[in-house]
């Protein structure tokens, strides 16, 4: 077990990092979600993707601002970076079975950013255990 404390440099850090990042993607993908589809990779936007995108941003910002909210208990931080790590996981999983279909290219985007930030937010969470 690891005993870091929420105001450690690395786990501020990530924490802070990845609620506004969270943030900024949900807003893009509720505002903007065709921009934000074609950046990911996806060859198709439709409106079935647009709706998809938006639940996804939504999910995303509440994340974010859950992380963000919980910036002072170490315990509640831990939670929520382990809900980001689980939704990062499942990304990666959902990325990794588009690599297998025509899109590719946003799948291997996906896992890109997907896996790192889900093994970043487990390592965060054992070093709040």
């Amino acid at each position: 077990m690891s005993s870091a404390a929420v105001d450690d440099l690395d786990i501020r850090a990530w924490s802070v990092a990845s609620g506004l990042g969270r943030i900024a993607i949900g807003v893009g993908m509720l505002v903007a979600p065709e921009p934000a589809l074609r950046a990911l990779g996806f060859s198709k936007v439709t409106a079935a993707t647009v709706a998809i995108s938006r639940v996804a941003g939504v999910r995303d910002l509440v994340l974010g601002v859950a992380t963000l909210a919980r910036l002072r208990d170490r315990g509640d931080l831990r939670a929520a970076t382990l809900a980001n790590a689980a939704a990062d996981a499942g990304d990666t999983l959902a990325f990794g079975l588009a690599l297998a279909t025509p899109e590719r290219t946003a799948g291997s985007r996906g896992v890109a950013v997907a896996l790192p930030a889900a093994a970043a937010g487990l390592w965060t969470a054992w070093r709040l255990s």
